[in-house]
């Protein structure tokens, strides 16, 4: 339903009206004979010049217009919170009025939805999705439900600081007085928190949504609020989120809280499962195991004698090491003090020369002093000399700067001399030009005239806009023609290539694994490396006798298997074909060694003995990743194969033990061998398999009945709707070309009055200008006068400012001569403390050169005393730990005999640690004669922990078998009660869709997938819109956007019968419609809003945002439209669009002609 067509057919039914009773003309009656009177009013919108909305509703009270225009145009009243009122009954909780202030596009606008459907009209960037957001906001929701902006504060309109927005909500008047009323606050600023307030009364947030939904709206429910922006994500809602989702808009709060208990009770149980497996399988090891270890423990206990001597040995290791260390420290002790006394000796010879040395040292100290500051005076005489000169040089700048400042005086009065003749000159001509003034122009004439011609251009723009949108839709319809007949083409001459004979072989196997090749093949350049197709399009068997062979070892698996090269681009395309495409069925494999790794299990001329002909490698070509991929995950390396029957003698060496061929092919069948060596020789199973006849490794094309039929009546039929689309466009072409030349026409008759209009303007503005250029003239006059006079004034201070620069310059020269002589003698005195320095450096070097000798020995038996002091202080200390520890073990001889008689021992016999040592290695010489096995002590420890572990290991288990037998009666339970009300829901909603789907001459269903898992149960929405095609499940890849969109709103319209939501709303549903379904669709919701019985009436309050409707749409009463009018051109005060007063106006401007 255009907006051009409404207001054509509002203007005709407006010139028909008459003057002499108020009564209709007849094509007023013609046009609402099909509709129920209604009364018409329009939604108070002070909008700044923004939007104006108009609504046409069944409800309102009597109208100032009388009988002047029909009942459906008059106004709805505004609701002030004042109770329902009279009129129909509204749902509770349903939307009465919705004000908005500073809010998106409106500064002010109110609206007034009806209680059944509301249609919000207009065209695109008007403001009707705002009205979503405001009813989403205003009930205390976040923003994160409608896609769009993340904060809050992003709603308020530009240039405001805060934005308001006030809904009144439908009450149960048998219990209030008056309607809710929600009052929200957004400011600006993001650190203020949105205000919100229920009847005058502060709230929070929180409340406020909990108050919502006690009257079951649901605003974060797609299948009650569906805005613009997250039609796509609705319409893209998994099976199973789909569930979730109705669960919560249609059934009882207990039923989702059921799905969620059942879902972490599924979790739990898996764990516990788990848990208990592991259990199980750690017992069974644990008893295996403390079986083997019987005998070994035992025979430990033999060597425990042993053990415990060579314990006691190596505790008594530090008595030996303890004398040892008291010799050590002894002999260290004497040769420290035959050290210290040479050392002293040395000093007493050195002293002498030692101590001259040091003077002059000293002496050269104190004359590096001296000549370190006199060095320090000369700088600062350079320095006060160069300040001086410095200072002589900008005296001579700021001279020059002087000369300069004074020519510049000199250049501006001359220059202001000569111009005053020319000013005088022009303020002669502005007197003349001002004696003679324009004469008078009547631009409101030029005006009018204008925007007669502005409006005539905008008229034609309205329809040569609508004509370029009609082409732009018939040339995408004209493009998608082109392609349905390229595809089929290009499918039709692909039957006739083995490559297209392959890939329609993978269709037939695989429909999704032939979407995944050609979704790989168009977007190669997303990976790393290459990605190869499966096995039927990517290799191929060498000789064709041995198809049948090769297809059985492969496996139908391996056969569509897709393989990447990397980690990263396996990762890649899991995403893509799981994530993004949502294929099931897809298997992926990754090649990760190169062919070479695998190798043949035995040489050719050993197979060929055994009567075999080869391996199954070898009948393949194809890739090598794949062939690598096929070796890895089917042993086609080490599978053999023959092309005639074996003996018997070659069955039975196979069959042997020592046989490396595990599995081979024969014409009669596959054969594989299993042994369980655990078991011994003759544990050995042999699996025979027949083979089938080979699928896709042949020549045969593939089974495709009527294909080719079908492509080419696909081709026809696009043909003819080319050539409808296309003389449908001709005909546009030829409109808009009329419609071109009349705009051009308009345009240049528009300039020519525009320019004529601009010329006279200018002509008054110059001669309006005339007094104010007199002026400037004026004053430049006065500025050049007072430019001579002030230049003659500077020219007198910069004269003696020259001379005062001048004595200043003389007085610095002196000032710098002065200081030159100054400098000369201190650098002489720095010169002379240098020479003395000099000489007693060198003086100093002689007394060092004398002392060298001296001085190295003196060094050397230093670092000799303090070598031995060291080694004496380590010796004592290290007697005092092996005192310590002898003392330790002393302790421990009460408690242990056999410690203390080896004490004795060793005391006896005086041994020292070596001897000590190899005592030690004998004994444990022994023991490694009388060893075990490997563990020792640790398998000991190991028998006992483990007999430990055994019994907690059994109570566990038998716990844990408990906790499983009371999870699964608490899952039998909660499901007996779940699972039969889900299908009663579901059946229910399965009912309600496929009616709605019968009403537009298709089929559609609803049913429930069930799983093991509870995660993965989920909603299947079946549908089937020809009749030639068999019902298919509802996804993105199947039907098209348009056939989506109708199945999800009817899928919306079946959950009303289950669920009593006060209201609904729908944002742009009908968006890749086709105009059949869009008619369709919009009747079917009609009839549920506006109906009676259990569709109708009683329902939820109906929100539908369309920037587009087509003519001729059903209309029932208890439907409302908003028009949404929204430009530049809409006036500040509502008041002067008042649709009825232009009516009036009209019908007496008609009169009066």
């Amino acid at each position: 339903m255009s907006q051009s067509s409404v207001a054509r057919r509002r203007r005709r039914s407006v010139e028909s009206l008459t003057l002499e009773d108020g009564s209709l003309g007849e094509a007023e009656e013609e046009l609402y004979a099909s509709t129920p009177k209604q009364k018409r009013r329009r939604v108070d919108v002070e909008d700044e010049g923004e939007a104006g909305i108009s609504d046409i509703s069944e409800d309102g009270g009597g109208s100032p217009e009388g009988s002047l225009l029909p009942d459906s145009y008059r106004r709805s009243p505004k609701g002030k919170g004042k109770g329902q009122g009279k009129g129909p009954a509204r749902p509770l909780g349903s939307i009465v009025r919705v004000r908005l202030h500073d809010f998106v596009t409106y500064s002010n606008a109110e609206f007034n939805p009806g209680p059944n459907l509301n249609m919000v009209i207009g065209p695109n960037g008007t403001g009707k999705s705002t009205l979503v957001c405001a009813i989403c906001l205003g009930l205390g929701w976040k923003p994160d439900n409608l896609g769009r902006a993340k904060s809050i504060a992003e709603f308020v309109k530009h240039g405001a600081k805060q934005a308001e927005i006030e809904i009144e909500l439908a009450a149960d008047p048998e219990k209030r007085a008056s309607n809710i009323i929600v009052h929200t606050r957004i400011w600006v600023d993001p650190k203020k928190k949105a205000e919100y307030h229920v009847d005058g009364k502060k709230t929070t947030q929180q409340a406020l949504v909990k108050l919502m939904r006690s009257f079951s709206i649901q605003v974060d429910n797609l299948c009650q609020f569906l805005p613009q922006d997250r039609v796509v994500e609705f319409a893209g809602l998994s099976p199973v989120k789909l569930l979730t989702e109705t669960l919560q808009a249609a059934a009882p709060p207990q039923m989702s809280e059921w799905h969620e208990e059942l879902k972490d009770m599924r979790k739990e149980q898996k764990s516990r499962q788990d848990d208990q497996q592991s259990h199980l399988n750690n017992l069974a090891s644990a008893e295996k195991r403390q079986s083997d270890q019987h005998e070994h423990v035992e025979r430990l206990r033999e060597r425990m004698v042993l053990q415990e001597r060579v314990a006691a040995l190596n505790k008594l290791k530090p008595f030996p090491q303890y004398r040892q260390a008291q010799r050590q420290f002894h002999d260290a002790k004497t040769r420290h003090k035959d050290a210290e006394k040479d050392l002293r000796q040395l000093q007493r010879q050195a002293e002498p020369n030692l101590k001259a040395e040091k003077d002059k040292e000293a002496y050269v100290k104190r004359l590096d002093v001296i000549v370190d500051k006199r060095g320090k005076l000369v700088g600062r005489g350079e320095q006060n000399a160069s300040k001086i000169a410095t200072g002589i040089g900008a005296k001579e700048d700021k001279m020059k700067e002087c000369e300069n400042e004074l020519k510049s005086e000199r250049k501006v009065a001359e220059g202001a001399r000569n111009g005053l003749p020319k000013l005088n000159d022009e303020k002669a001509k502005l007197e003349r030009a001002m004696q003679n003034p324009p004469e008078d122009v009547d631009f409101a004439a030029y005006n009018e005239r204008t925007r007669e011609k502005t409006r005539e251009i905008r008229a034609i723009d309205d329809r040569i806009q609508e004509i370029s949108q009609e082409k732009g839709s018939l040339g995408q319809r004209i493009r998608q023609r082109e392609q349905i007949i390229e595809r089929a083409e290009s499918e039709k001459a692909s039957l006739n290539t083995q490559a297209g004979q392959q890939s329609n072989k993978l269709r037939l196997a695989s429909q999704n694994s032939h979407v995944a090749w050609e979704w790989i093949q168009r977007n190669g350049n997303r990976f790393q490396g290459e990605i190869y197709g499966p096995p039927i399009v990517s290799c191929s068997v060498k000789d064709p006798r041995n198809a049948a062979a090769v297809e059985a070892i492969l496996g139908m698996g391996e056969m569509s298997a897709f393989t990447a090269t990397s980690k990263e681009d396996y990762q890649t395309l899991s995403n893509a074909l799981y994530g993004d495409l949502k294929l099931d069925g897809i298997n992926l494999r990754q090649s990760s060694q190169p062919l070479a790794a695998f190798k043949p299990p035995t040489s050719p001329e050993h197979i060929s003995s055994l009567g075999l002909d080869g391996w199954i490698l070898d009948l393949i070509d194809g890739p090598e990743p794949v062939l690598a991929m096929l070796c890895d995950n089917r042993n086609i390396h080490a599978t053999a194969f023959a092309t005639r029957t074996l003996t018997s003698a070659s069955m039975d060496a196979l069959k042997a033990p020592n046989s490396p061929v595990t599995a081979w092919v024969t014409p009669e069948g596959m054969c594989r061998i299993t042994r369980r060596r655990e078991y011994g020789d003759k544990a050995t199973s042999v699996q025979n398999t027949s083979l089938k006849p080979a699928k896709f490794f042949t020549d045969a094309p593939a089974a495709a009945a009527n294909e080719d039929a079908e492509l080419d009546e696909r081709v026809t039929e696009a043909k003819r709707a080319m050539e409808e689309y296309m003389e449908q466009k001709s005909r546009l072409n030829d409109e808009y070309g009329k419609k071109a030349a009349q705009k051009s026409e308009l345009e240049t008759s528009k300039k020519a009055i525009e320019e004529e209009k601009a010329r006279k303007q200018r002509t008054v503005a110059e001669f309006n200008a005339l007094p104010t250029k007199l002026q400037g003239i004026q004053r430049k006059i006065d500025e050049a006068t007072d430019k001579i006079e002030g230049s003659a004034r500077k020219r007198r201070v910069f004269v003696e400012l020259g001379d005062r620069l001048t004595l200043e310059k003389g007085q610095l020269a002196i000032d710098y001569a002065n200081a030159v002589n100054m400098l000369r003698d201190l650098i002489v005195s720095h010169v002379e403390a240098q020479i003395w320095s000099i000489e007693a450096k060198s003086d100093l070097d002689k007394l060092k050169a004398r002392t060298v000798e001296e001085k190295q020995r003196l060094q050397e038996r230093e670092i000799e005393v303090a070598y031995l002091l060291e080694i004496k202080a380590q010796a004592r200390a290290t007697g005092e730990e092996l005192k310590e520890a002898c003392r330790q073990v002393g302790f421990l001889f009460d408690e242990d005999p056999e410690l203390e008689k080896c004490h004795a021992e060793i005391e006896e016999k005086g041994w020292d640690p070596a001897q000590l040592e190899i005592e030690i290695e004998s004994v444990t010489a022994r023991l490694d004669m009388t060893d075990t096995g490997p563990g020792g002590q640790h398998m000991l420890r190991e028998y006992e922990e483990r007999a430990k572990k055994i019994e907690y290991l059994i109570k566990k288990r038998d716990s844990v078998q408990a906790d499983l037998e009371e999870l699964e009666g608490k899952i039998v339970a909660i499901r007996g009660q779940w699972e039969p009300r889900l299908d009663e829901l579901v059946a229910e909603i399965s009912e309600a869709f496929a009616e709605n789907f019968a009403r537009i001459q298709c089929v559609g269903e609803v049913g429930v997938h069930k799983d093991e898992d509870f995660e993965m149960w989920a909603i299947q929405i079946r549908v089937k819109f020809r009749d030639n095609e068999p019902l298919s499940l509802l996804d993105a890849h199947r039907q098209s956007g348009g056939e989506r969109a109708v199945s999800t709103i009817f899928y919306l319209m079946a959950l009303q019968r289950l669920t009593r939501a006060p209201f609904r709303v729908v944002d742009e549903i009908n968006q890749g419609m086709d105009p059949r379904n869009e008619r369709l669709v919009h009747s079917r919701m009609v009839e549920i809003a506006c109906g009676n019985g259990d569709e109708g009436g009683g329902g939820s309050q109906y929100f539908l945002i369309t920037p587009k409707l087509l003519p001729g749409l059903e209309y029932r009463e208890g439907m409302k439209v908003l028009c949404i009018a929204s430009g530049e051109f809409m006036p500040s005060d509502y008041s002067r669009l008042d649709f009825g007063r232009l009516a009036r106006r009209a019908v007496e401007v008609r009169g009066g002609a």
